[in-house]
């Protein structure tokens, strides 16, 4: 029995949050053969493109219009079309209006608009037309409670077409750290909302507290923000403490280097670092913000006020100075992440929710 087809559509195959997830969960699929059809395969940079072994893909340039991407859906004869963050969106959206020979799903990976440094007439006219579309398809996916909350209080979406399918991570057997080094790291883009200020703040206490220890931080720095870091580390005598990095492709050679991940964000659609985090036996200890929450075990406290980097500080201290705290967090946050973020759980989610949607 051939499987039904859906063609999943994206911007670019750039090796970010979304895109990692989507290469992972496709992989997890039993009853769907899914296409990719995106803008740019971003072999430029660091790329999903290699791992899509089993997907086609097809792409144009980064100057494709909509005739391209129409011609394909209808020889193809894709009963779903997928559409993951804005520009897809606004691509399959006016397709989806000219258009009622498939089913449109739109997963929110962000809340776009809401974040500091963003520009706010941008996105007040952007959620016009946004809002539209979302409203206009056949199904929504947030990838968080907090994302379903915002798009249906903030952002008019019609509640009952939002689905909450949590982002999920490959589980493996792997061996516990017997040897800790005091090595804390974060890793993200560097980008103004992501809380890089408030680790370096943490690490000038940490320092006061006479605590020999490294910082590591790694990313990509798309809009030139890291500069602005390095002055900071700079202005507080840091150096000696903090090491900046480049982004990591393979983010567990990453996780290999550092005892403890520390994740003091303003605003994330989900947080998929953290989880990847968890997964590798890496404890650790971030804001206590939605939806980190939703996924971050909390018995130790390690969901903190990001404000507040003194206590952060002197917590961090206390954990990587006692071997048994540190190795009980790290057990804690695990066992939860294997009982519920699992990739399998999110893909049968993700199987059952398109046959739903075409039973219906």
């Amino acid at each position: 029995m051939s499987k039904s087809k859906i063609l999943f559509v994206l911007p670019t195959l750039k090796q970010d949050g979304a895109e990692v997830q989507i290469s992972n969960l496709l992989s997890c699929f039993e009853n769907f053969k899914v296409d990719i059809f995106t803008f740019d395969l971003f072999k430029e940079g660091s790329s999903i493109f290699g791992d899509l072994e089993d997907v086609k893909v097809y792409t144009k340039n980064r100057n494709t219009n909509l005739r391209a991407l129409k011609k394909i859906i209808e020889s193809n004869e894709y009963e779903v079309i997928h559409s993951h963050l804005p520009r897809a969106d606004f691509y399959v959206g006016i397709l989806r209006f000219i258009s009622k020979k498939f089913k449109h799903i739109i997963t929110v990976h962000a809340q776009y608009g809401d974040r500091a440094g963003e520009s706010k007439l941008k996105y007040f006219i952007f959620n016009l037309f946004w809002r539209f579309i979302l409203n206009n398809s056949d199904g929504v996916i947030a990838i968080s409670n907090k994302i379903h909350n915002w798009l249906s209080s903030e952002r008019g979406i019609n509640k009952n077409k939002i689905t909450t399918i949590h982002y999920g991570v490959q589980i493996k057997e792997r061996n516990n750290k017997t040897e800790f080094k005091n090595v804390i790291g974060t890793a993200a883009r560097f980008l103004p909302w992501k809380g890089w200020d408030k680790v370096i703040e943490t690490a000038s206490k940490l320092r006061d507290l006479n605590l020999d220890f490294k910082l590591l931080l790694a990313g990509s720095d798309d809009e030139n923000y890291k500069q602005k870091l390095e002055n900071l580390v700079d202005v507080n005598n840091l150096n000696d403490y903090i090491i900046f990095e480049n982004h990591y492709e393979n983010i567990e050679i990453f996780f290999e280097k550092i005892d403890l991940f520390l994740f003091l964000t303003e605003s994330e659609g989900f947080g998929l670092v953290v989880l990847e985090a968890i997964e590798n036996n890496i404890p650790v200890v971030c804001s206590n913000i939605e939806p980190l929450s939703e996924f971050v075990e909390n018995s130790y406290k390690t969901l903190v006020n990001r404000e507040n980097t003194g206590e952060i500080a002197s917590f961090v201290y206390r954990i990587l100075n006692d071997d048994d705290l540190i190795k009980q967090i790290q057990l804690k946050q695990k066992n939860k992440v294997k009982k519920e973020f699992p990739i399998t759980l999110s893909a049968e989610k993700h199987e059952k929710y398109y046959i739903n949607l075409l039973n219906n």
